[in-house]
């Protein structure tokens, strides 16, 4: 057999080759245009043989490609789609499919301008955002869905050589699969689904992972940790600083039998909660990309790599998460 994701180098993703978990942007400082904190995490992931980066047109509007960009050079990184060299960085982004971009071309204007900001020819991985599901007009009865006008442009990134390979977002089972029919008669393979996935958000994302796997598509995993909750680091006594500890609160009461779980688990191996829950995520054969807002949080969760959770630690991890209060599916259900 071969051997489980955490202890494998390198896994495929479409055309791709990247390592079994990779790094998200969604919390970088987007208030700068070069950021040293973010410039050594960056050198941190690469000399764990992290070699896969994921960023969003939305975030910051496109101030975190620029970000990530200016980062990784200023430490000697190359962003590319060959990431086989030592000093080279994978980078994956996303279009907003927003309702003021009425069709296809938005889309191929969006990927050109993404990769202007990461500063490379193609763009190694770009994915939808999400589904078309922001209708200002629906408490009006009028929804103008371009869903399909979408995965046109995707296609023409894709034929143009814009993009290397083609991604969607928040897309559950249906939607998946209707996306997946329509690109197929273009001759575009879908190469991942990027959902929310972690021991709390396992219930309703188990099917899509599902159909994800049925159709060879990857699974990225954001929320790997559900937003700081499964690094057992929140208690009663020590709960997240405001506005969070509101929001919170609920989850921390709910989730206590699995925290409960995992800190033994993570005593009895010589691991951390956050990478015990880092682990379970690529154990369920999706590639998980935390964020990591300091040098220290990204250490801690590479250590999620180069061992492996037993089938009976993922089965106790299983039947626990089955019965504990959801994470918040973020606005995006998966349908």
């Amino acid at each position: 057999a071969s051997s489980p994701p955490p202890l494998k180098k390198r896994v495929q993703l479409g055309t791709l080759s990247i390592s079994p978990m990779g790094l998200g942007t969604l919390n970088l400082p987007l208030d700068k245009e070069i950021d040293e904190e973010t410039a050594a995490v960056m050198e941190v992931a690469n000399a764990n043989g992290i070699n896969f980066v994921d960023t969003a047109e939305a975030y910051g509007f496109g101030r975190s490609e620029t970000l990530l960009a200016n980062s990784c050079r200023s430490v000697g990184l190359e962003l590319g789609d060959e990431g086989d060299s030592a000093n080279s960085v994978i980078a994956a982004t996303k279009f907003a499919p927003v309702p003021w971009r009425p069709d296809g071309s938005s889309v191929v204007e969006a990927c050109k301008a993404s990769a202007e900001r990461l500063g490379i020819d193609c763009i190694p991985l770009y994915q939808i955002h999400f589904p078309d599901v922001i209708q200002p007009f629906k408490a009006f009865g009028y929804e103008n869905k371009k869903d399909e006008l979408y995965w046109d442009g995707l296609a023409e990134c894709y034929h143009s050589g814009l993009a290397a390979n083609i991604g969607v977002s928040n897309y559950g089972p249906e939607t998946l699969q209707r996306a997946h029919d329509a690109l197929a008669k273009r001759g575009v393979p879908i190469a991942s689904n990027q959902i929310n996935l972690s021991l709390l958000r396992y219930r309703s994302s188990e099917s899509t992972l599902r159909a994800c796997e049925a159709l060879g598509v990857k699974v990225l995993a954001y929320f790997p940790l559900a937003n700081g909750l499964l690094t057992g680091k929140y208690t009663e006594e020590n709960p997240p600083s405001f506005p969070k500890s509101i929001t919170m609160k609920k989850y921390m009461d709910d989730t206590a039998p699995l925290i409960t779980v995992l800190s033994r688990i993570a005593q009895e191996r010589g691991k951390t909660v956050a990478q015990v829950s880092i682990n379970w995520v690529m154990m369920k054969g999706a590639v998980p990309i935390p964020g990591a807002r300091s040098v220290t949080m990204a250490e801690d969760n590479f250590g999620a790599l180069g061992w492996a959770l037993t089938s009976n630690e993922m089965a106790e991890l299983d039947a626990v998460a089955a019965n504990v209060g959801e994470f918040s599916s973020g606005g995006f259900d998966l349908v």
